[in-house]
Order: structure tokens, then sequence, then C-alpha cells
């Protein structure tokens, strides 16, 4: 399996994170990386690293954010909206632990919808 670090898009996602005050994730490290070979229908997942992983190597909370194949057919608008859905599974606490599709879920993404813009990210205005 080979996966494509895309250091442009991270770097986009941390200078829209610091632009837009959300500060939960300035104190985790996220990655991005683009999975050209998946099967899977959606177009983005997220990864987060358990505590025990944390405990045990003495790292601190990451978590990998990995655009699927399908992620390449989309307009950069909806790109947006994915990596945005994405980043609304980490929790306020940035502990690597992943929120599930509840109301806080729901309530960050919407925040990040409405934040974010294509203009926030030029390396997703390019082709993958």
């Amino acid at each position: 399996m080979a996966y494509i670090r895309l250091a442009e898009v991270e770097t986009d996602l941390k200078n829209a994170v610091v632009r837009h005050g959300i500060g939960h994730l300035l104190g985790v490290d996220i990655a991005v990386v683009y999975n050209p070979n998946s099967r899977s229908r959606a177009v983005a997942r997220i990864w987060g690293l358990n505590k025990i992983f944390q405990e045990v190597y003495g790292l601190r909370p990451l978590y990998v954010v990995e655009l699927l194949r399908h992620f390449a057919e989309l307009s950069c608008e909806a790109r947006v909206r994915a990596v945005a859905h994405e980043l609304a599974h980490i929790p306020s606490t940035g502990s690597g632990a992943l929120r599930p599709h509840n109301r806080y879920f729901w309530r960050d993404y919407r925040r990040y919808v409405k934040l974010f813009k294509c203009d926030d990210f030029p390396s997703l205005k390019k082709q993958l």
C-alpha cells in the first residue's frame, strides 16, 4: 500500500487553524496522506493514536487524515467540506481519541464549514 504524504495540505491546514483560531487543533500533530489505491467508497477518513501508545512510547496526540481515491474527483469546495468533516472528529481535548457523529461533532463540523474556504487550502485546488 502506497501512501503519499501531502505536506502542502498539512501546511495549509495548520495555517487555516491558526488564521481561524481553532485552539484545540493547534496542540495536536495532524498528518495528511493520499491513498490512491483504496477501494473504499468513502472520500476520506481519520485515524487517531490511542492513549495507550502515547503513554507507553511517550508520544503526543497524533492524527492522520487519509484522503482516498474518490477525494480526487471532488470539487475544491467539496474537498474542503471533507477535510472539515474529518477534523470535526477530533475532540476538544485533542487527546488522540476520535469523536463519533454526536451533537458536538455536528456543532464543530458546521463551524468549520462556515470558517474554511477554498482559498484557505490552495493545495486542494490542485489535482492530486
